[in-house]
């Protein structure tokens, strides 16, 4: 078992050598792009397997939703950062678990991967680093942006949605309550149409402590409680974890026929295709409607990736004969590190797609003009 070893005082000196740290990301980013193809080969979860533990106790804030439209929505529930730093220092055993054909020295790379990962999520100084951690544990503006504008719009879930890059996960989060208000409202038993959830970043460690648990808040301030309008996004809330408490939303989500599936590593179209396609959804159900990702065309090294695998979505997991429909919240411009919208929807439709934008948002405090593109293929 991996244990961290840090104490509550310890902290001060993590923050404290966070300059040698950058100093080293060179060496550390080489060492990780070393390990990428074996420790970050895409890997699928079930939502049991990411909430087996979890502390007795987590911590969350509710997002508003500030819908143009000037509808009333709930807020998002969205665990708290220092929530999980304190789970990470409490030395629990939160490495990726490894398959018994997996050679040992190839697990004990990996572990040395994920180790590093941790460390840069106990800072306070970093927001990602190329190729080791892309920032998902910050919810970023482009997020916001996102369920603004599939509030405004109306949007719901349809046959499923497929989030890249997921982090926090709130457009798929806003979607997910919505999905589950409706269910409550229709009170006509359970559906007969699988929906299916499927959240991909590239850092299983995120997915295991900000992505499952916020679903689980969901599930807890959407069904469990009665008076969630009674919540505001100011208030600092708790909530116990019990075995009760996971067994109820494994069940509510078997009764309703949701599946919560989460994919980490890197964006390798085929692999990313060969988990679409295992998924243990049956071939008519396993289509969603909706493809979804926010801050995703920021790197260079990446962005033809991400754009090839975003319109594969579209193309193949369709709902029913159907394409499904695209979704990408950016900043026009990346300073520093080089993404732009404009090469985005050159690089979509050189690839054979079609990419508008459908929103965009100026005037803030970034002084950056920042979109909603839509991306669809005929």
């Amino acid at each position: 078992m991996f244990k961290f070893d840090f104490s509550g005082d310890d902290i001060d000196e993590v923050e404290s050598q966070q300059e040698k740290h950058r100093d080293e990301s060179k060496s550390e980013d080489q060492s990780a792009a070393a390990t990428r193809g074996l420790a970050l080969k895409p890997a699928m979860y079930d939502i049991s397997d990411l909430l087996q533990k979890l502390p007795s106790r987590i911590s969350y804030t509710l997002v508003p939703v500030n819908a143009p439209n000037g509808t009333n929505e709930p807020p998002i529930p969205r665990r708290e950062v220092f929530d999980i730093k304190v789970q990470i220092m409490a030395n629990e055993d939160i490495l990726l678990p490894c398959p018994d054909d997996v050679p040992e020295t190839v697990a004990e790379e990996r572990d040395q991967f994920i180790k590093k990962e941790l460390q840069i999520l106990l800072s306070n100084t970093e927001d990602l680093r190329t190729e080791l951690y892309e920032g998902g544990l910050k919810s970023w503006e482009g997020a916001g942006d996102l369920v603004e504008y599939l509030a405004d719009e109306g949007n719901d879930v349809g046959n499923g949605l497929l989030e890249l890059g997921c982090g926090s996960a709130l457009p798929s989060l806003y979607l997910f309550q919505k999905h589950l208000r409706s269910l409550k409202s229709a009170n006509s038993g359970a559906p007969n149409q699988t929906t299916s959830f499927i959240l991909s970043d590239y850092n299983y460690s995120v997915l295991r402590l900000m992505t499952a648990p916020n679903f689980l808040l969901a599930y807890y301030t959407t069904v469990v409680l009665l008076d969630t309008p009674s919540l505001t996004s100011q208030q600092d809330l708790d909530l116990d974890i019990t075995p009760e408490l996971i067994s109820q939303f494994l069940e509510f989500l078997k009764i309703n026929n949701i599946v919560l599936k989460f994919i980490s590593g890197c964006w390798d179209s085929k692999e990313f295709s060969q988990l679409l396609g295992y998924s243990p959804v049956t071939a008519e159900q396993k289509k969603f409607s909706l493809v979804l990702a926010s801050e995703t065309i920021y790197s260079l090294s990446t962005i033809d990736t991400f754009t090839s695998l975003f319109l594969d979505c579209i193309t193949y997991w369709g709902a029913s004969s159907e394409r499904a429909e695209g979704r990408v919240a950016a900043k026009e411009i990346y300073f520093g590190v080089g993404g732009t919208v404009r090469q985005f929807i050159e690089l979509v439709r050189k690839l054979g797609g079609y990419a508008s934008t459908v929103r965009r948002i100026t005037g803030r405090s970034s002084g950056i003009a920042r979109v909603v593109i839509q991306v669809t293929k005929s």
